[in-house]
């Protein structure tokens, strides 16, 4: 309201239709797919962003990595003066592109470093955490047959072997919650590349099956309605966050600051599971089903579970 005229943008390499999706409730947000691949694309981009006042880049993916070169000097082209702000990483070119540094810090959530980059260029940030909206739909739960508070949504897909759960801790963990749980519907959410798994898992376990048939819209309908949330460390466990679902994560160790207290808050109904011990002193194993994801206790989960 107070500047009218003012753009504000997402620009991502791929999956722009998810992301707007995503958004769906943010009409004044554009998300622009841009990227080497296309040419054009990029030119679109520098006609309607050049000279942006204020440009953030993402945050290194892992510790000891560096966000796309490629991506910060589009960032720095796009940017005026003064206007491109992004976070530290093992890069030597940070210190020519970039106007402000952020520091990143392991124990520090993710939050304080998004309004670090904020306050780095003047912008004060009320929002004491990240709550996301979405599009009410209120014939979502109709089409599967659901009831308001009478299911918990399982999300045990991760996009990547290197922070999953193997299929076999799945489906001990659904057993378990099948006895545990004998009056609650369990609904299994995931992407449409992950349905076959989600037949696979749950057979002969009554459940609700939306694997591949919701948007991402309908599924925060579907959230917002459960009980609770049980999750691996995706978006979706982030998205039951910020809707304020009771919510039980697993993660891996290299996760731990996505899930620290001061992300959603002290008093967040959340409870997370990892076994960082396992990484002590050595180190995160990168391999398909990692350690301190997979020797989480399936029984401990289910029990925490069942309290929701």
């Amino acid at each position: 309201m107070q500047f009218p005229d003012a753009r504000l943008g997402i620009v991502v390499a791929s999956r722009a239709e998810m992301i707007r999706d995503l958004f769906r409730a943010y009409p004044w947000l554009e998300i622009i797919e841009a990227n080497r691949r296309s040419p054009r694309t990029l030119f679109w981009l520098w006609r309607h962003f050049r000279n942006s006042d204020l440009i953030v880049t993402q945050y290194a993916g892992k510790p000891g990595g560096s966000f796309s070169l490629w991506s910060k000097l589009a960032a720095r082209v796009l940017a005026k003066r003064g206007g491109l702000t992004g976070f530290a990483d093992v890069s030597i070119w940070n210190t020519v592109l970039y106007d402000q540094i952020v520091p990143i810090q392991s124990d520090v959530a993710i939050i304080e470093h998004e309004r670090a980059a904020l306050r780095a260029v003047g912008i004060l940030v009320p929002l004491r955490f990240p709550t996301l909206s979405f599009v009410r739909d209120d014939a979502v739960l109709a089409r599967f047959k659901l009831q308001a508070g009478k299911y918990i949504v399982a999300h045990l897909f991760s996009g990547s072997a290197g922070r999953g759960l193997h299929p076999d801790k799945k489906r001990e963990l659904l057993a378990l919650l099948a006895e545990k749980l004998p009056d609650t519907s369990l609904v299994i959410s995931g992407g449409q590349a992950n349905k076959v798994e989600a037949l696979r898992m749950t057979e002969h376990l009554t459940t609700t099956i939306v694997a591949g048939d919701t948007t991402l819209q309908e599924l925060m309908n579907i959230i917002a309605h459960s009980r609770g949330v049980m999750s691996l460390d995706t978006g979706v466990a982030h998205i039951a966050a910020q809707l304020h679902r009771p919510l039980i994560v697993m993660r891996t160790c290299i996760g731990a600051h996505w899930w620290l207290p001061g992300q959603y808050g002290e008093h967040a109904p959340v409870s997370v599971f990892s076994s960082d011990a396992l990484c002590t002193g050595v180190g995160h194993v990168y391999k398909n089903y990692p350690d301190c994801m997979n020797a989480i206790n399936m029984q401990e989960v289910s029990q925490q579970v069942s309290l929701l």
